[in-house]
This record gives structure tokens, C-alpha cells and sequence, in this order.
């Protein structure tokens, strides 16, 4: 039996709306488990809650507010999970077990979709279980894997050390997006992993198509810090950026006469690849159309915000 005083779950989000219905489906399960909320926004008549402590900061950056609310924190472990994800059953008991034998490491679970979606969030759900768009989707977007030790999985669904996780000099406060990722590179430079829990689940909600399509645009503008570290994995992160200044080489064709020899062969594999995930993922003839151009612009808009974010960086140097 594990004793929940151990545990604290911090959550960072804008305001109270966001994590309102975060926190009546934890209290489900686990009644008094402390809770810290760092927010940028909040009426005084939010403030008493039982077990819930708030922070208000002017800070945008998620790192920030997880690492302003560990500095609050007293509990021998830290959960940190996302506003607009909660827990399923023997969440935390799950991921127990791993906590006690594996000290300097992080225990991180799938976050998958909820059971009641709309047809706009189930498809995005679908989507991001595509290869194309989610890394490592089967780990991340499903819980069939075994137990293991992964190279990354995001913060979303994180337990670890308060203690290991003050060791590595908590998270980078410069960085708006993408802070996870830092600080598994630093962990991995010092030969510490991540072990992956399936049965630590949580339920992660899906917005609207256009709020999914912006969420990636703003992840990829804020990627630079990233990519300008020496971590041959980041790599994979210049993908979207290649494959949009491709798309935008067409005029080439009409200048250099093998071009289009090149150009539109690649073009013609990458949407045979989209047309085969989008019908291995969609359930009816509406949700393939929707599907298979929602995929195309999740791919590009990465790809556009690392360009527009490469100016900005730069630009702020």
C-alpha cells in the first residue's frame, strides 16, 4: 500500500478554467493527494480548495511554473501531469513499484485518449497515433508495450525524485516549448534514462482541429534552443522544416530540367505514405477526407513555425 502523502501532483496552466475538470477527475480517485497549480490567472473565489495549493506568475513558460512549484513542494516525489489530461485507475500505484527501485530515473506513462470524443477530437486522437506526426506513437498513444527503458517520452505523464529532479538543476526557465526534451538530453548526458510505465495511464484530451494545427506551428517556433544543441537526435526535429523548403523548391522544376525527376517522385512517396496511414487510422468516408489533409497540415505547420521561429531566434541573438 502506498502512502499518497509521498506523492504531489503539479500542474502548470493559464488560468483556473483549464485544469477546473483536471481536478474533479483526480479527486475521484485520489481524494487528498496534494496538488500544485501554477497559473497565470485566478479569481480569489478558486482559491479554497482542499489539498491544492496555487501559484500565480506572470511567467508563459511551462518549465518555470513546474519548477517554481517544486520549490514549494515537500513530498518525496513529484508527478507532473498536463491541464487538460487525467489520471485512470492504480495511476500512481502503478507507477510505484518503478519509483522505489529505480532512483535517478524518470517513470513516465502513455497519455491516450479519453472514451467520450466528439468526431473533431477523435480524429485528431487518430492522428496522432500516426507515425507521421507523434514519435514513438505506440508507447505514447497506446499502453500494449511492455515495460521498458525509452530514450524520450513527454512530460505529459511524469513521475521522478523530487530530489533527482533538483539534482539536475530543474528545468530550463528560458524555454517556452519543448523543456521536456532539455532535460532528458541533459539526463542522457549523465547516463540517466527514462523507464516506461504502460500501466501508468492518463487520459489526455483533444481540442479542436485548428487549436491541433496551431499547437504545432507554436511547438516548432519554439524549437531553435533545441536544435542548436550538439544531440544527434534533434535531428529528427529538422524533418518538418527539409521536407516544407522541398515543397517550396517546386519552382525549380521550371529552372533546372532534371528537378522535377527528383521532385516529384519524393512527392508522390510522402502522399502514398499519408493516404496509407490516413486509411489505417480513419473509421468511415467522412473522417478519410478529413483525416488526410488534417495530416498534411500537422506535418507542414512544424515545419512553417521552425522557419518563422529561425528569424525570431535569431533575430532576439
Amino acid at each position: 500500500m502506498i502512502n499518497l502523502k509521498n506523492f504531489t501532483i503539479i500542474i502548470p496552466c493559464i488560468r483556473f478554467n483549464d485544469v477546473r475538470q483536471t481536478i474533479k477527475k483526480i479527486r475521484k480517485i485520489y481524494k487528498n493527494i496534494k496538488i500544485i497549480i501554477c497559473l497565470n490567472y485566478l479569481k480569489s473565489s478558486n482559491k479554497k480548495l482542499k489539498n491544492v495549493k496555487f501559484i500565480i506568475t506572470e511567467s508563459q513558460s511551462i518549465a518555470e511554473k513546474r519548477n517554481l512549484s517544486v520549490n514549494l513542494c515537500k513530498s518525496k516525489y513529484i508527478i507532473f501531469l498536463d491541464s487538460d489530461a487525467y489520471p485512470d485507475k492504480n495511476w500512481i500505484e502503478s507507477a510505484s513499484k518503478f519509483l522505489l527501485r529505480k532512483k535517478n530515473c524518470i517513470i513516465a506513462g502513455p497519455h491516450i485518449d479519453p472514451p467520450n470524443q466528439n468526431e473533431e477530437e477523435k480524429i485528431i486522437g487518430l492522428i496522432k497515433k500516426s507515425f507521421l506526426i507523434t514519435m514513438k506513437p505506440k508507447l505514447q498513444k497506446q499502453n500494449n508495450e511492455k515495460p521498458q527503458y525509452v530514450s524520450f517520452l513527454p512530460s505529459a505523464n511524469w513521475f521522478l525524485h523530487r530530489k533527482f529532479f533538483n539534482s539536475m538543476g530543474q528545468m530550463d526557465n528560458r524555454l517556452l516549448r519543448n523543456e521536456d526534451w532539455d532535460f532528458v538530453y541533459r539526463m542522457s548526458k549523465k547516463n540517466f534514462k527514462l523507464f516506461y510505465s504502460p500501466r501508468s495511464v492518463v487520459f489526455h484530451e483533444n481540442s479542436t482541429i485548428k487549436h491541433f494545427i496551431k499547437k504545432r506551428y507554436v511547438y516548432g517556433f519554439h524549437m531553435w534552443p533545441i536544435l542548436k544543441q550538439l544531440n544527434p537526435e534533434n535531428y529528427y526535429f529538422f524533418l518538418p522544416l527539409f521536407f516544407l523548403l522541398f515543397l517550396l523548391s517546386f519552382p525549380l522544376c521550371y529552372i533546372i530540367d532534371f528537378y522535377f525527376l527528383i521532385y516529384f517522385p519524393i512527392l508522390f512517396v510522402y502522399l502514398t505514405t499519408v493516404l496509407l496511414e490516413t486509411l489505417r487510422w480513419c473509421y468511415n468516408i467522412k473522417s478519410f477526407f478529413k483525416m488526410f489533409f488534417v495530416l498534411i497540415l500537422a506535418n507542414l505547420s512544424p515545419g512553417f513555425g521552425i522557419l518563422f521561429g529561425f528569424f525570431d531566434f535569431f533575430k532576439k541573438k
